[in-house]
């Protein structure tokens, strides 16, 4: 067993149920295992620190708390916009949100990202992070799946 699996033994549990004990258990986990991915690729310097392990420690604190900061912007944001009420939106507007809604998630977001947000197909596949050609087909995919349920439609 080499270095940093050594050390991933060793220290892996007692930091996830340390951090996830503070933090939500999961994304604590999450952090833990990608710190421990980093130190992998930079070994070869992480290794002559005098504690490698208190370098894992802070990178996945860093995480946690990175995330965490995250989620409270995104939370004030969100708070700031007020998504529109069903109470205003017409028959078929209603119709189309549940037609699109009933989409896998992959389809209705690309549909959302390309119709609704009027993003160009590149710019889909990097808000999605997929190839160009995979949102292509998954809107031609959500446009046959929708065509049925919008035909229906007064």
């Amino acid at each position: 067993m080499g270095a940093v699996e050594e050390l991933f033994v060793r220290e892996y549990p007692r930091l996830v149920r340390a951090l996830g004990t503070a933090f939500d258990p999961e994304a604590a986990a999450d952090a833990v295992q990608e710190a421990f991915i980093e130190a992998d690729r930079r070994w070869r310097t992480i290794s002559g620190y005098e504690d490698p392990a208190a370098w894992v420690r802070r990178v996945a604190l860093n995480r946690l708390l990175t995330g965490q900061r995250n989620q409270r912007r995104r939370a004030e944001i969100l708070a700031t916009i007020r998504p529109v009420a069903p109470d205003d939106l017409t028959a078929d507007q209603l119709d189309l949100r549940r037609a699109v809604a009933s989409l896998p998630d992959r389809m209705r977001l690309a549909v959302c990202l390309h119709y609704l947000a009027d993003l160009r197909i590149e710019d889909v596949a990097a808000a999605m992070d997929i190839a160009p050609g995979t949102v292509k087909s998954t809107l031609h995919d959500a446009r046959r799946r929708l065509r049925p349920l919008l035909a229906e439609l007064p």
